[in-house]
């Protein structure tokens, strides 16, 4: 969805011209675009963005504007440029603010510029020659609501885990892909039975992933056998002082299933059972439920406890990540990482 309105910051040292050109000034009033604030410096430009950080949609700078106020600003200089450059990627940590190169020197710049300098504009096909006012005010607008897109936030949010889906298997990538972006459209919080059940298919597909890796027993065939093979029971006794902690592992007629405490942290192992648990709950809706999950979330119309479980899961998917990478690598022999006592 379009922002309604385009807050952006210019940087030019024609600002004061630029403020008085009407035809600037109808063409960002039909577009919706409104302009904070005009600076003739780069170090101005910097306040300006600290000041206005939270409203900031997008900034223009120019090539041939200077660091600090000067008298008279030679056709070559650049260090306005240069410095905001050099600030920009630490404008861009906590959200993207889309700096553009509007510029009637472009040819110069090239000139000058021939160790990267100008890679940000150009990568991201933000340089507009000076006088194509319009396609500038087009091209901030297509790139803001591309950032304020649930497809952009999702990407960028979940960028790491993402990488990591996808090396465990292409199509699990995808799913999970997916699956974030229907989420993050769910804004009634009225789909949490298949949000949910979608949950438990990507666990199902860790489970699987687990099995062929031999880092559970061939004999898990449900998410419940799953859920007690990585359940971790703390446990102190006060009395000797010690810690009893255990895992509480997997029992099928005599064969009993115990696995090493060091394959998955313990503080993804203590919150297993009641992950698992509640998944198998809100993804169904017959009468023997008990923990009423997807009612409650509706009822509610909130998306916290359903989002408490999918940090989990995706806490899980790193965890299958970086096991199997040792798997790889040797460090772990997947038959190995449990015993069987008869």
């Amino acid at each position: 969805m379009s922002a309604n309105v385009y807050n952006i910051i210019w940087a030019d040292d024609e600002c004061d011209t630029l403020k008085k050109d009407i035809s600037i000034r109808k063409l960002f009033n039909d577009k919706k675009i409104e302009v904070l604030c005009h600076v003739p410096t780069s170090e101005e430009l910097k306040d300006a963005i600290e000041r206005y950080k939270d409203k900031i949609d997008a900034v223009i700078v120019d090539g041939n504007f200077t660091k600090e106020k000067v008298a008279y600003v030679e056709p070559t200089d650049i260090t306005g440029l240069i410095h905001t450059l050099s600030f920009i990627e630490s404008f861009n940590i906590k959200r993207d603010i889309p700096f553009f190169l509007y510029t009637g020197r472009k040819v110069m710049l090239q000139e000058i510029c021939k160790n990267g300098e100008l890679d940000y504009f150009v990568n991201y096909k933000r340089i507009i020659q000076k006088g194509n006012i319009e396609e500038l005010a087009n091209k901030i607008i297509k790139d803001v609501d591309h950032i304020h897109s649930v497809e952009f936030m999702v990407k960028k949010k979940y960028a790491d885990i993402l990488k990591t889906a996808s090396s465990i298997d292409d199509s699990f990538g995808d799913n999970l892909h997916q699956f974030l972006l229907d989420e993050a459209r769910d804004t009634k919080f009225n789909k949490s039975v298949d949000l949910f059940n979608q949950l438990r298919l990507i666990m199902e597909g860790i489970m699987g992933k687990c099995k062929e890796d031999d880092i559970v027993p061939q004999d898990i065939h449900s998410l419940n056998n799953f859920k007690d093979f990585f359940t971790f029971i703390p446990k102190y006794n006060k009395t000797t002082k010690q810690d009893e902690s255990y895992w509480y592992g997997y029992k099928k007629g005599y064969k009993q299933y115990l696995k090493p405490k060091d394959i998955m942290p313990k503080s993804i192992g203590i919150s297993f059972k009641q992950l698992i648990e509640t998944l198998q709950d809100g993804s169904h809706k017959t009468q023997e439920l008990n923990l009423h999950v997807s009612e409650y979330v509706q009822e509610t119309n909130t998306p916290f406890l359903f989002r408490s479980c999918l940090y989990q899961v995706l806490d899980v998917i790193r965890w299958y990540g970086d096991i199997s990478d040792k798997i790889l690598n040797g460090e772990f022999e997947g038959n190995k990482l449990y015993y069987i006592s008869e």
